[in-house]
């Protein structure tokens, strides 16, 4: 019911000294503070601040879960890089190919079933022990698949690596609607036992078809080598801000669509366009850097293309300016397409770099090569969501897009002063040091003599 507000001449309502020279009100608007609840004085949008809430033990106790659920699911993903590499030479990049694919479908046939689990606790602690197996099964497929690819095609490296990366873009584009679709016709149990019969089905038809690399006398991949090299280093991060960049839309892009009176069904088309953006154009990209030799320039275009992109999303949200759909349409594909450029063109330059420094191509070289850039991309693909998450909620969606073009921008001017650096400002590419080769020789002979024993 409305009530009409009048100005109190004889102050006999409480409240009303404090606004007694504030305008009056209209009936479809707040009451003053005066005659407001404690809640919505709190709340309200006037000169009194907000007191700092503080979480209760049930939300410490939540956050502290989900970020060792993150933080083990990641880990069990890249705790491998180190000593993985060295042992695929060793164990034959076949052998670990097979068993991680057998472990990861596996772990999905055993993950339809934790539904039956008796209480919450090992309901609880069985998903986290089978995710994290789980994990390293992938890490030891995607390892061992891009070491594969790279050993047995050294001229097309970039064409082979980008097509297993395009596979894995259409997988994440494609995963969520059919789990969603299983899930929604059977249960909790059939999408599970479907992806893992799959998996494992792959495991015996790769047994006949995949070819056998790797044996005892061929040498191990040295680690401390490939990142003693600067270039490395300058990949890794160009990668791992990619996959932070990608992956910090997750949390926060649908919120931020949804705000725009996007349906679900346009936010699911949107968050397709990201995954076959960066699968298809990760294939184009990767011809390109075999065909010209030109890693450091896709990386450069890449870096500046997703900066400005996100530059163009992030400002208008800081100066309140309006921003209609078709601005996040059109943005959010093309970005997926620049981020795809430091991603393949990345692996790729680091394999030229180590070539560069003396290392001798082979399998032990792609294998520590692979093991290192999907350990910054599980790296980024961990730092985004949380990094993206606690921005947008403190500063909004606005600040975490400039953030990420703020990182992008950090790519392209690292890259471009590494390139002044290493080509010593036009006069001809920095050569190694001498002792590399013979210091490194003898690191060599010595690993070799470690896994033999």
């Amino acid at each position: 019911m409305a009530m009409e507000l009048q100005t109190h001449e004889n102050g006999n309502m409480e409240g009303t000294q404090k606004d007694a020279n504030s305008q009056v009100p209209s009936p479809m608007e707040t009451p003053p503070r005066g005659l407001a609840t404690p809640e919505e004085a709190v709340n309200a949008d006037g000169d009194q601040q907000p007191a700092k809430s503080r979480f209760t033990s049930h939300q410490i106790a939540t956050i502290v879960g989900t970020i060792l659920a993150a933080l083990t699911n990641m880990m069990a993903y890249s705790v491998i890089t180190v000593f993985y590499p060295i042992e695929i030479p060793i164990i034959g990049a076949r052998f670990a190919f097979l068993a991680g694919s057998f472990i990861t479908g596996g772990c999905n046939i055993l993950f339809g079933f934790i539904i039956d689990m008796p209480t919450i606790a090992t309901f609880t602690g069985f998903s986290f022990a089978i995710r994290i197996l789980e994990g390293l099964g992938s890490a030891a497929v995607l390892t061992a698949s891009a070491a594969i690819v790279a050993s047995v095609c050294p001229d097309d490296v970039g064409k082979a690596v980008s097509l297993v990366e395009t596979t894995v873009g259409f997988s994440f584009a494609i995963g969520p609607a059919v789990g969603g679709l299983l899930y929604h016709v059977a249960g909790f149990r059939i999408p599970f036992f479907v992806l893992g019969g799959l998996v494992l089905s792959t495991v015996v038809v790769n047994y006949f078809l995949m070819p056998n690399q790797g044996k005892e006398a061929e040498e191990s991949g040295s680690v401390r080598r490939v990142l003693s090299i600067p270039a490395v280093w300058v990949a890794l991060f160009a990668n791992f801000v990619g996959f932070a960049a990608t992956a910090s839309l997750e949390p926060t892009l649908a919120i931020f669509l949804d705000e725009l009176n996007f349906s679900v069904m346009a936010i699911s088309l949107l968050f397709v366009s990201l995954g076959l953006g960066y699968g298809l154009f990760a294939v184009i990209w990767g011809v390109i850097a075999d065909a010209k030799k030109c890693t450091r320039i896709l990386i450069v275009v890449g870096a500046s293309g997703s900066g400005g992109l996100f530059l163009l999303l992030g400002l208008p949200q800081i100066l309140h300016l309006p921003v209609t759909g078709a601005l996040p349409g059109v943005t959010i594909p093309i970005a997926a397409a620049t981020f795809s450029m430091l991603a393949t063109p990345t692996f790729v330059d680091m394999l030229r770099s180590s070539e560069w420094y003396g290392i001798p191509s082979g399998l032990g070289l792609t294998a520590v090569i692979s093991g290192l850039w999907n350990s910054s991309a599980a790296l980024g693909s961990l730092a985004g969501p949380l990094l993206g998450g606690v921005i947008t909620e403190y500063y909004g969606f606005g600040y975490s897009i400039m953030t990420i073009a703020c990182t992008s921008f950090a790519v392209l001017i690292i890259t471009c002063l590494f390139g002044i650096w290493e080509f010593r400002c036009g006069k001809g590419k920095r050569e190694p040091r001498e002792a590399f080769s013979s210091e490194d020789n003898s690191n060599d002979q010595e690993m070799r003599l470690l896994s033999s024993k």
